[in-house]
């Protein structure tokens, strides 16, 4: 009896200790997570190919931060841009990771802004919210676009995993949003915090229960000051008033092709699903056979181009 009370007990332990782990590595941002944060030096806009860097502050008081914006304009500088392009990162990166796409829109003839999430690059903030607090970050730095006048044209949306869910959120409460590109993105963070674990950590993923996982969602959003359910991009989508392009790879086991299609069953008319054959969740990112890029500037310049 004195035996099962123990092994019960050292369940219990082990139990909450991971939780308190987990819980901690799902809501903590890369700039919490990094103990020499404060020692970085940013990468100076030159360097990544652009033409200016700012950060824009956002929020007040206690939730204040300040997002860090690059911008990139169109390779032929004697033509007006053919619109404007905010472009997002995935999770645990930084702007100048998407350089490979942004520098082909400017050769197309876009204004590219790169933007580093909250809490990623040279943007601060501890908390995620996969993609709530920082959809209202993105309206601001539009906000701030608009009046440094860098708005040119139709503005579009290009974002990867996590900022494709991010840019989704994004055109549900900003109606500047013309169109939303959006390559690999996860459905809802519900489904997806668990399936990740499990995918990133094979057999010790499994040996916890889904109430366990439902705990360490619920306790990530009252740290995050969300609620895990609002962070649904399946339901997002609903509210956004703008055609949506998704992409996702077949092969992708990070963010399987599923999530793509429950969010464009309810994605506005004009949208659009394409499925990319032989194509993981870095194979997208990386695009080394150009198709993401392809698909891209096609729908870019139907969309937004006059």
């Amino acid at each position: 009896m004195r035996v099962a009370a123990a092994l019960l007990l050292l369940s219990c332990l082990l139990h909450s200790g991971c939780a308190a782990l987990l819980t901690e590595a799902v809501v903590s941002t890369p700039r919490r997570l990094n103990p020499l944060r404060d020692l970085a030096l940013p990468i100076p806009a030159q360097a990544l190919g652009c033409d200016e860097q700012w950060v824009v502050p956002v929020g007040e008081g206690a939730t204040a931060l300040e997002i860090s914006v690059a911008v990139m304009e169109p390779a032929n500088r004697l033509q007006e841009p053919r619109g404007t392009v905010l472009v997002l990162h995935g999770i645990r990166a930084q702007g100048y990771w998407m350089l490979d796409i942004a520098e082909a829109m400017a050769d197309d003839g876009y204004r590219v802004i790169l933007a580093d999430l909250r809490g990623h690059g040279g943007s601060t903030g501890d908390t995620l919210t996969f993609g709530l607090h920082e959809a209202r970050d993105l309206s601001r730095v539009i906000d701030e676009l608009q009046a440094r006048g860098l708005l040119a044209g139709k503005l579009g949306v290009f974002g990867h995993s996590y900022g494709a869910t991010t840019s989704i959120h994004l055109a549900a409460i900003d109606p500047r949003i013309a169109t939303v590109v959006a390559t690999a993105p996860f459905a809802d963070m519900r489904d997806e915090v668990p399936h990740y674990v499990r995918t990133m950590l094979p057999g010790i993923g499994h040996l916890f229960t889904n109430e366990f996982y439902e705990d360490v969602v619920a306790e990530a959003g009252r740290r995050g000051g969300f609620e895990p359910a609002d962070a649904a991009a399946e339901v997002a989508i609903t509210r956004a008033a703008c055609p949506v392009l998704l992409l996702h790879g077949t092969d992708d086991i990070v963010v399987p092709p599923e999530n793509s299609q429950r969010i464009y069953a309810g994605a506005p008319p004009g949208s659009q699903l394409v499925l990319l054959r032989d194509t993981g969740h870095l194979g997208v990112w990386l695009d080394s056979d150009g198709r993401v890029k392809k698909h891209t500037l096609a729908w870019l310049n139907k969309q937004l181009a006059p």
